[in-house]
């Protein structure tokens, strides 16, 4: 398996990595040796620079993960004047997409305003949503604004649920590296729009992954992904000491369940070494097992 890389940043006037960094790394280097699968990770501690990095820029299939640029890339094109967040889409058949999302069941030619859409996209990870806004943007101007914003390893091959696509070997892929770089931008108000995605990150309905790792009175945005084969979740986590990135994608798994409890229990380990006791202690570890094991190992986005 390796080891994990630990960077820090480049400025030469924060402080170097603590001990306590030191023995979380090598914490997440247990747990990556005894995952059954394949894993990418990349955490950032947004105060120090700190970074822990694992086949950060390894390719992973990026499953629903792609909506979370896709989100980036709509509020750039509004300012743009490519589109506008009020406008509304009709629900066309061929836009349908079985899977997460309620969408699908709405009536065909009725409008749904881009706006609303953004929002199911990520906090229900609406598979028909994401089509639609997809569909109205072209994949071209998706692929090349991902670029834009400095995703170079992150791309957008098919629509959401093209499995005739998919079988052909025409996939979505993206990393751990470009998924942090993407959040710490929205996390700094970098790009247009920040404020408003962070709020929709945070609105996330789909918590059975890092958000079981990270105390109740801590807030928590971020983006999941699910598919055949792929398990991920990455977020922006608001700690009492410092905030931070973490970002953990999965894949060569024979299960969902083995995947979620690594991403938890990698959150888990994170949460404990940004965790102030005085202020909000870190969940016990056996309350953290059992909030664990009662989630179901449902298929959502």
């Amino acid at each position: 398996w390796g080891s994990v890389f630990v960077a820090q940043s480049e400025s030469s006037v924060l402080p170097q990595p603590d001990s306590n960094w030191t023995e979380l790394h090598q914490k997440i280097n247990y747990q990556i040796r005894h995952f059954p699968g394949v894993a990418g990770i990349y955490i950032r501690d947004l105060k120090t620079g700190w970074t822990i990095e694992y086949n950060a820029d390894k390719l992973f299939p990026s499953a629903s993960l792609v909506k979370l640029p896709i989100m980036a890339v709509l509020y750039q094109a509004q300012v743009a004047g490519r589109l506008s967040l009020d406008e509304s889409l009709p629900v066309l058949r061929k836009l349908k997409a079985r899977g997460s999302g309620h969408l699908r069941f709405r009536r065909l030619g009725s409008r749904v305003s881009v706006r609303e859409l953004v929002y199911k996209m990520i906090t229900e990870s609406d598979n028909t949503a994401t089509n639609m806004l997809a569909d109205r943007l072209d994949m071209d101007y998706i692929n090349r604004h991902f670029l834009a914003l400095g995703l170079s390893r992150t791309n957008f091959a098919r629509m959401i649920m093209d499995l005739r696509r998919r079988d052909q070997g025409i996939e979505n892929y993206t990393t751990a590296h470009d998924m942090g770089n993407l959040l710490e931008m929205i996390y700094s108000k970098k790009l247009t729009g920040s404020e408003e995605m962070l709020e929709i990150l945070k609105g996330q309905k789909i918590n059975d992954r890092l958000a079981l790792g990270v105390p109740s009175e801590w807030q928590i945005g971020h983006k999941t992904g699910l598919m055949n084969n792929a398990c991920h979740d990455v977020g922006i986590v608001f700690s009492p000491t410092s905030d931070y990135v973490i970002c953990v994608l999965t894949t060569n798994i024979r299960s969902f369940r083995r995947p979620k409890n690594f991403i938890s229990e990698i959150s888990y380990l994170a949460a404990s070494y940004f965790a102030d006791p005085s202020l909000h202690p870190v969940p016990e570890k056996k309350s953290f097992w059992t909030k664990l094991f009662q989630k179901s190992d449902a298929v959502q986005g």
